[in-house]
């Protein structure tokens, strides 16, 4: 197994992936349009054409998933980083650390992967909602449904303009392996020392973490999940009918359970990959706080739903609770610290 291996299964990923996130972005695009008309004119016509199109957009986001994950399992298979004896002795004397080679076990949500992933559950949690409720018994639950199917459109395009995971794979860890193949070529024992001070950390805390595999994932889902709560919320503001309460506490007490389980397990992750720095006051850690405060008071005021004025409230505090969520999401991108992007 080589470099080259690698760098032939990074243009394969394109090749196969790219006319497959197209098809996407056009049939969610598709979907968002049709599933509006049927808002406007309340055609059944069209409210059956969405939803075959959402399976559509469904299985070629399954489709695209298996590709990626295809993808991360060549990363392990074909690059692997062997340590020179100097450099294996020296982590053994300096670090109390014994290995000579390691791979890359690459989760399936870093990078531009992140919104693909979020993207996916979403459309799994509206086929879920979909079997669960009958929502062209009424009208109105028929507007529920497209209107959780605009959702879905809006993040299938913006995966696809501003996340797309096949335009250029993984270009962060390309960029790494690419460094350390270069550094391994230029023979300097030196430049080894450095390549290896910024990708073992990494990898050992990072990429192969046993909490990059449950956390993320854990938080993606909860994420989907609180969607379809404030869709909920949204149509809770304009109709006082059960059904729409019923599902966005349903979907917010699932997506809430693991929002805490994964926040939780991000502790002592924290704890271990960031020893000695002030991680807690990272800006993404406080939001996740903020927001799981939120959700906390959203489940609690509904408590209290059949109170005056408290059904009003409890739906708007839903969709602030997915305005924080989104706000959340986004300091990944435009505040610095741990979680930062170039991190």
């Amino acid at each position: 197994m080589s470099y080259q291996e690698y760098l032939t299964a990074r243009e394969s990923i394109t090749t196969l992936g790219q006319p497959i996130i197209t098809v996407i972005f056009i049939a969610a695009l598709v979907l968002g349009i049709v599933s509006i008309y049927h808002i406007l004119s309340s055609d059944v016509r069209a409210y059956r054409l969405a939803d075959q199109l959402r399976k559509v957009v469904t299985l070629l986001l399954i489709l695209g998933f298996i590709i990626i994950a295809w993808f991360h399992l060549r990363i392990y298979q074909t690059i692997e980083l062997v340590y020179p004896p100097e450099l294996a002795n020296y982590l053994s004397l300096n670090m109390g650390v014994t290995v000579t080679s390691v791979r890359f076990a690459v989760p399936l949500w870093i990078e531009t992967e992140k919104l693909y992933f979020w993207t996916l559950c979403i459309s799994l949690f509206l086929g879920l909602t979909n079997l669960r409720y009958d929502f062209l018994k009424t009208q109105m639950t028929a507007l529920f449904s497209s209107s959780l199917n605009i959702m879905l459109s809006v993040f299938g395009v913006l995966t696809y303009l501003t996340s797309n995971p096949f335009k250029e794979p993984l270009p962060g860890l390309h960029s790494e392996i690419t460094g350390w193949y270069q550094a391994v070529g230029a023979g300097d024992l030196n430049i080894l020392y450095g390549a290896l001070y910024q990708l073992y950390f990494r990898i050992i805390y990072y990429y192969n973490s046993e909490y990059m595999w449950t956390h993320p994932p854990m938080l993606f889902i909860a994420y989907a999940s609180l969607v379809v709560t404030f869709v909920g919320c949204v149509f809770m503001l304009f109709r006082r009918e059960k059904i729409f309460d019923r599902i966005s506490y349903n979907h917010a007490k699932f997506g809430y359970l693991l929002l805490t389980v994964g926040m939780l397990i991000g502790y002592p992750w924290a704890v271990v990959a960031w020893e000695g720095k002030d991680w807690w006051w990272d800006p993404k850690i406080n939001g996740s706080i903020m927001m799981w405060v939120l959700y906390s008071a959203y489940l609690h005021t509904r408590i209290y739903l059949k109170r005056r004025n408290m059904w009003r409230a409890t739906a708007i505090l839903g969709i602030i609770c997915f305005l924080s969520l989104v706000f959340t999401y986004l300091l990944t991108y435009i505040a610095p610290g741990i979680h930062a992007i170039s991190q």
